[in-house]
């Protein structure tokens, strides 16, 4: 069995991003109310400084993996990181001929 794995698509990216972005706003509200010192909050504090070295190494995948002229809109550094998520967009496959990010626009747009 060969270790070649197929790397993750964009859009794989973008529901990975999206999803962890939910998980670390649940770490932080749980550091926020927990008592400070406890057990509690430290496990909170090292899953939230260990989920962003996992954003961080994600990121570098997404940005070695996506061409900067297959993301006309610049996407690309607000998939990991930012206050805002994706969502779908009405863009069929037939528009990611130049745009790796067609399938996607930034919630609120």
């Amino acid at each position: 069995m060969s270790d070649f794995r197929i790397p993750l698509s964009t859009d794989d990216h973008v529901v990975i991003g999206n999803r962890l972005r939910d998980c670390r706003d649940a770490l932080m509200h749980v550091m926020t109310s927990a008592v400070p010192g406890t057990l509690t909050y430290q496990e909170a504090d090292r899953s939230l400084a260990a989920l962003d070295r996992l954003r961080a190494e994600l990121e570098h995948d997404l940005r070695a993996t996506t061409a900067y002229e297959r993301d006309p809109r610049h996407l690309a550094g607000k998939v990991y990181y930012g206050f805002v998520r994706f969502v779908g967009s009405g863009d069929g496959p037939e528009e990611h001929w130049n745009d790796d990010f067609a399938a996607w626009v930034l919630d609120g747009e």
